[in-house]
């Protein structure tokens, strides 16, 4: 039977958002830490109809009479990047008894990303659940692994003697905004090569104030009686299906150059997660990038064990292999078809997902 891919809308929505519900149940026995809500499809075709409404461009595939994969994608502008595209992980499912995804997700990949191409965007960020098959599926794309998002239980943590740590006020926006650029710095050298900051300072400043007029919590470390580390904590998730939405989440941190290795960032974290505890919060969630030499064994260090749920990016090259590769295999997939359900259940799910850090 043949591939058939067409727009998100309308009752492919509703299909769309049971298959989502169904992989992420799949990736829940895999990954138990991650939202449960999603594992219900009214929430998932919900959250796809939410993509649709805010511009996202959204394709699900069928064969055999049923939806086996959902994408969506919107185009955002970088000031030193230049144009890309994200590719949420609520709006991202491939069918779990699929063998080998590869070659529905290239067709649905390529007809996604070909006018977004064409249209001159350069890079594609592609954030998902993790499941057995997958990270291999998408590295057959020209995707690779980014960074990750790792959730741990809140709990109160005894604190490092060599620092402290304490609440920022309104008046320590200048000092959050330092620190901020300090992180920012820090993930433009080698080797994670982010695209620098280009804008003006009272503008990162202002983005730390509103944060902070929102409800988010900026955490100072101290040491030797100056401000020598920040971490951030967030009320709302960026990745809802990935990390718990309304639950803590942590965003910008860093130390100071001359103060790592002192206890500082063991003080922010230790800090984080008994600060959620007192509040009733249950999980805490993070994501730090796979290539940050600092970043993924720090967290890895501070219970964030083996966070496998991933954002993947890949270069314009990749990308236009990636596309060319996607229109061949697609006419094979029209020709000969593979039913995933005829797949044995034994060999379902045989290699776990063994990356680490997004």
């Amino acid at each position: 039977m043949p591939l058939v891919i067409g727009d998100l809308g309308g009752a492919t929505v509703e299909r769309a958002g049971a298959l989502a519900a169904r992989e992420h149940a799949a990736a829940r026995r895999v990954r138990p830490e991650l939202p449960h809500g999603f594992e219900d499809a009214g929430a998932c075709a919900a959250a796809l109809q939410r993509l649709c409404d805010s511009g996202h461009r959204g394709l699900a595939a069928a064969g055999n009479g049923r939806t086996i994969a959902v994408m969506t994608a919107t185009a955002r502008q970088h000031p030193a990047g230049g144009r890309y595209a994200r590719l949420p992980a609520e709006g991202f499912a491939a069918d779990p008894d699929l063998a080998d995804p590869a070659g529905v997700l290239a067709a649905a990949f390529g007809d996604l990303a070909s006018p977004l191409i064409a249209g001159g965007v350069l890079r594609y960020y592609l954030v998902h659940a993790a499941l057995p098959r997958l990270p291999e599926a998408l590295s057959n794309l020209g995707f690779g692994r980014n960074g990750a998002y790792g959730v741990q239980p809140a709990a109160p943590r005894r604190g490092c003697s060599a620092a402290g740590a304490r609440v920022a006020g309104a008046g320590d926006v200048d000092t959050v905004a330092r620190l901020a650029l300090a992180e920012i710095e820090h993930r433009s050298a080698p080797p994670m090569f982010a695209p620098p900051m280009i804008g003006p300072w009272p503008a990162l400043a202002a983005g730390h104030r509103a944060l902070h007029e929102g409800g988010a919590v900026h955490l100072l470390a101290t040491l030797d009686g100056r401000d020598a580390g920040l971490l951030t904590i967030e009320l709302t998730s960026p990745v809802p299906r990935l990390c718990p939405d309304g639950q803590p989440y942590i965003g910008p941190t860093t130390t100071l150059p001359g103060t790592r290795g002192r206890g500082a960032g063991h003080a922010l974290a230790d800090a984080a997660l008994t600060s959620a505890y007192a509040h009733g919060y249950q999980t805490i969630s993070v994501d730090s990038g796979t290539a940050n030499p600092l970043s993924r064994p720090f967290w890895l260090n501070a219970g964030f064990h083996r966070p496998d749920t991933a954002s993947c990016v890949s270069s314009t090259a990749a990308r236009q292999a990636s596309t060319e590769r996607a229109r061949i295999r697609r006419r094979q997939l029209e020709a000969d078809h593979c039913a995933a359900t005829e797949t044995p259940p034994e060999s379902r799910f045989r290699d776990r997902y063994a990356g680490g850090d997004s």
